[in-house]
């Protein structure tokens, strides 16, 4: 009987089986996930080495960008190249990764990301930025393919109810190596150069592809009768043409979306997020090389770094205050869009480096807890078989709000407007995801009332 709990629903004694997802964080079982799931192990190996990698690259391009250009607007034009193809490639990238092996899409795309990151070696003047940008183009389109992958595979590498658990590894992982890759890409760029960051990050996807080899192919399992009732009502005689580009697949994902109102809610806040991250990002590389007047990449990497500590502590912070219960995860959400309004103005009055990088911490733990605890939301809701379209609609999202930001703020940067007065404005947006959140709370208790009914 200890897994059976009892309530009064209309004056009668009802039993029902106590929730293991509502089971106590600790760090005790979220290390017993790496350990008892090799499969989980292997991706977070792969991750490990291609994101450290990554913060390499992302460090020496920007100083790269802002040396040879001078002027915000160029890091504003590589965040958009990064952003809006995975936006534009989204739709497709979900329907493949529910029509075929997923571990073939990660591999595939890792290999293509180790020839597209070495052309990068190519740029040493001002006329050959454009090769930059052609560049993180391509690559943002193969890594619109992985990442609905990944996500779509990773809940069957673990149980449902390690499943909280897994997610903030996977952030924690995001979070450590954002903290050492910008730390070690500013080291990289004083001592030994940028081409030699560069190709680091070719060889981190090489080592990734290697280890994501070792997976199993991780085909979407077509299981959910409740969900399957649903796209199959969206099914109808269609021609060849149509099935074979995916079209179909493509309406059935929108409709599975559009008849569930929690995971329309999720999406949209996360989506939301976008409006005050994108701006960020590209002030984040201002502030560092000009306001706070550290150049040679120093101060783009003690401001990254500060970002990584803040994310990987937060999830911990969060689930252990709040735990990892459907309502702690919602709670947590609420808390997130607070904390990105109050320190991203914290941010823009900070008067030194040091005190800006303290709130640009607390606001990340924000962002971090907000991305961690909606992930799991919705990998608990949505079906394995459409999980790979869900996963693309809500990378799709969030890529075009922070496409928006991203090129909103690099404009109004270089035409005079002050840089303290648009981080302030990131943060104030946040106001308007955080009212719609406390309004979508409905959708989730009437749908929880229904279920205990």
């Amino acid at each position: 009987m200890g897994d059976l709990a009892w309530a009064y629903v209309g004056g009668h004694r009802i039993e029902y089986k106590r929730d293991p997802l509502a089971a106590s964080f600790s760090i005790r079982r979220l290390l017993g996930v790496l350990r008892d799931n090799r499969d989980f192990r292997t991706l977070y190996a792969a991750n490990a080495v291609s994101q450290l990698g990554d913060w390499f690259n992302v460090v020496a391009l920007f100083s790269l960008l802002l040396e040879l250009t001078g002027k915000g607007e160029a890091v504003a034009y590589a965040l958009l190249t990064r952003f809006v193809p995975m936006f534009l490639a989204g739709p497709a990238a979900g329907v493949l990764a529910d029509r075929v092996s997923r571990r073939a899409i990660m591999v595939a795309s890792d290999l293509a990301r180790v020839a597209l990151v070495l052309c990068l070696l190519f740029i040493r003047q001002a006329d050959q930025v454009w090769i930059a940008y052609a560049v993180v183009t391509a690559h943002s389109v193969v890594s619109a393919f992985f990442e609905p992958a990944q996500q779509a595979m990773l809940p069957n590498l673990v149980s449902e109810a390690d499943y909280p658990l897994a997610a903030t590894l996977e952030n924690s992982l995001w979070a450590a190596t954002l903290t050492i890759g910008s730390a070690l890409g500013g080291l990289a760029l004083a001592l030994v150069g940028r081409d030699t960051a560069f190709v680091c990050d070719a060889a981190s996807f090489l080592v990734s592809a290697a280890l994501i080899s070792r997976l199993p192919p991780g085909h979407a399992r077509r299981v959910d009768r409740q969900a399957m009732e649903v796209l199959e009502e969206a099914r109808a005689p269609r021609s060849q043409i149509e099935n074979l580009l995916g079209v179909r697949d493509l309406r059935e994902g929108v409709r599975y979306v559009v008849s569930h109102r929690r995971v329309r809610a999720l999406l949209a806040v996360k989506a939301s997020f976008g409006l005050t991250l994108g701006g960020a990002l590209v002030l984040l590389a201002y502030f560092g090389e000009k306001v706070f007047a550290h150049g040679n990449g120093a101060g783009i990497a003690m401001l990254w770094t500060a970002r990584g500590v803040g994310s990987f502590a937060g999830p911990f912070a969060a689930f252990r205050i709040a735990g990892t219960d459907d309502r702690g995860l919602r709670r947590g959400i609420s808390g997130a869009f607070a904390l990105l309004v109050v320190c991203y103005v914290a941010f823009a009055l900070s008067p030194a480096i040091g005190y800006a990088a303290i709130a640009l911490a607390v606001a990340n733990a924000g962002g971090s807890i907000l991305w961690t605890s909606g992930s799991t939301l919705l990998q608990r809701m949505v079906p394995d078989a459409v999980r790979g379209r869900v996963a693309a609609a809500e990378i799709g999202g969030f890529m075009l709000t922070l496409s928006a930001s991203t090129l909103a703020t690099g404009l109004l940067l270089d035409r005079g407007i002050p840089a303290r007065a648009l981080m302030a404005a990131c943060g104030l947006i946040a106001l308007v995801p955080l009212a719609y959140w406390a309004f979508a709370q409905r959708a989730f208790q009437v749908t929880g009332q229904a279920a205990r009914e």
